[in-house]
């Protein structure tokens, strides 16, 4: 497992590049602070100085409440995400309060690097959205919040730096955007975390990565809250079955949620007569219908001078905005039934010389269709069936 370390960025920096100056400018003539940051504390410039000098009363592991420099505060966008900074939401936050609230703050979270790359700096692992804040209002990079300083050992290396930063940064927040999607898979991967660290590896059998966390993915999962919720709903063999065919025929470099879903959906219940087409017809039959449909119905579609000829997509398969988007996908599951029956039928595969399809949708109560057919839930259930028999592409 190759982690990825990213280099620090400074707060101020991303600020000042990516929120108009007039805008700051308009802000800070029209606010201010509304109350005053803590008395009495140190600077966070002396607490640095004095422990890496070895002359202050600081030792390695300590906590430190003290006054930082917004232009001493650095982010680390191997677990964080400053170049997600919800600027909109720094300046509603700024009109709803009146300015900026060192009470509302409280105290940001910081460390302070000692690895060689990055001595002296201090992280920040709670507080870039105040921390934009206050520079906005005040239009000033050298003001101050009040900020927990920890002071890494002196032998923590940047490895072992981002796994205690990360656990620490995916601690609950005021002032934070709360936690979605990458971000929050980012930070529990590189805070070792064990449910991230088995997704992961999970993905990277199949070369997909998530979070930009793989060095070597030759895919990418947008969201990983989709693959948990397949492995939840279905085996791990039927979810490992699609994923394997669907990126060895490379079907598209982006495997999207409801994909995942609607396709290990489609193995889980069809699995069986999959198996059973593939023996009597040596073939692989599941991968063979995706190599198909995404990368020569096109052409096909070409030859018989159909407007608009392209290859299917993920979202034709799996769209279910009428039904509210249904978690289970039901529909998308319905179309691979659909596909996967006109692949068979063109292909001559038969497996009852009485069936219509491949899949069959009389085969009585034991039959794969019913099982499924069970499973959906009672607003899409009248409409399932045509789904499955309906060309959509």
């Amino acid at each position: 497992m190759i982690k990825i370390y990213h280099e620090l960025l400074r707060l101020v920096d991303l600020t000042s590049a990516k929120v108009d100056l007039e805008v700051i400018e308009d802000i800070s003539n029209t606010y201010g602070s509304v109350d005053t940051s803590p008395k009495g504390l140190p600077l966070m410039e002396d607490v640095v100085r004095d422990f890496l000098m070895g002359t202050g009363n600081y030792s390695e592991g300590d906590t430190v409440l003290c006054l930082g420099r917004l232009s001493d505060f650095w982010s680390d966008p191997t677990y964080n995400r400053p170049n997600e900074i919800n600027y909109n939401k720094c300046l509603q936050n700024i009109h709803k309060v009146g300015g900026f609230s060192h009470n509302a703050s409280d105290v940001v979270s910081g460390f302070l690097r000692t690895n060689e790359r990055d001595q002296g700096k201090v992280v920040l692992t709670k507080g870039n959205h105040r921390g934009t804040m206050k520079q906005i209002v005040d239009n000033s990079v050298n003001s101050r919040l009040a900020v927990s300083l920890k002071l890494h050992k002196f032998d923590t290396t940047l490895e072992e730096a981002v796994v205690i930063e990360a656990k620490d940064h995916t601690r609950d927040c005021s002032y934070r955007a709360p936690q979605q999607g990458d971000s929050k898979f980012k930070s529990n991967y590189y805070a070792n975390e064990e449910w991230a660290l088995e997704l992961y590896e999970f993905a990277a059998k199949f070369k997909i990565g998530i979070a930009e966390t793989n060095p070597e993915a030759q895919f990418v999962l947008p969201s990983h809250s989709y693959l948990s919720r397949a492995r939840r709903m279905f085996e791990d063999n039927s979810v490992q079955i699609f994923l394997k065919a669907f990126t060895e025929k490379n079907c598209s470099e982006e495997i999207l949620g409801n994909t995942i879903i609607a396709g290990s959906g489609f193995i889980e219940f069809f699995g069986k007569t999959i198996s059973e087409v593939d023996k009597n017809f040596n073939v692989d039959s599941f991968g063979d219908m995706l190599e198909f449909y995404f990368h020569n119905w096109k052409t096909l579609m070409e030859r018989i001078d159909e407007p608009d000829p392209a290859n299917v997509t993920q979202e034709q398969i799996t769209d279910s905005k009428a039904w509210n988007n249904a978690p289970g996908n039901e529909p998308g599951i319905a179309r691979f039934v659909f596909l996967y029956n006109a692949y068979c039928k063109r292909k001559s595969y038969e497996l009852k010389q009485t069936a219509k399809t491949i899949i069959p949708f009389d085969g009585g109560n034991k039959s794969c269709w019913a099982k499924f057919l069970d499973t959906v839930s009672e607003p899409i259930r009248p409409s399932i069936q045509d789904i499955a028999k309906t060309k959509f592409i």
